[in-house]
């Protein structure tokens, strides 16, 4: 074998090394902001000063924003398992199909589905929308039947 193409075959290993750990580091970073995400929604719903922080005046009833506050929690854990790789596409959907069968989920997508959708960063954080809308659509077009 030619030297160069061991030159070249190291050089690939090491470049798929490096992707790789830029991958888990950014893992591991979603991750770590998920917990202090979780623990920023838990104060608020144990603490009625901070949890005024976190509406405008008169939104929402406060029992009716600390539902909301829950749901949120959920939704984040299911929108880092997605973006960490523990939930595909179809896991996803089943999640998201569970969640919008709930009055809470879809009050909670009817609210603030906009604003995550506006605050999207990349194609992942688009593609976790899309599931959950197309959830929120599915079921309240199952409501408008029902009723």
């Amino acid at each position: 074998m030619k030297t160069s193409y061991v030159v070249l075959a190291i050089a690939a290993v090491g470049i798929a090394r490096l992707v790789q750990s830029e991958r888990q580091t950014r893992q591991r970073l979603a991750l770590h902001a998920e917990e202090i995400h979780q623990e920023l929604i838990s104060d608020a719903v144990s603490n009625p000063e901070l949890r005024v922080m976190r509406t405008a005046p008169g939104e929402l009833p406060d029992e009716e924003y600390r539902d909301i506050l829950h749901c949120n929690r959920l939704i984040s854990l299911l929108s880092v398992k997605f973006r960490a790789g523990l939930l595909n596409r179809a896991s996803l959907r089943v999640q998201a199909r569970w969640l919008m069968a709930r009055e809470v989920g879809r009050t909670y997508w009817a609210t603030l589905g906009s604003f995550r959708e506006e605050e999207a960063a990349d194609r992942i954080d688009r593609t976790f929308n899309a599931i959950m809308a197309d959830e929120y659509t599915a079921m309240v077009a199952v409501d408008a039947v029902a009723t």
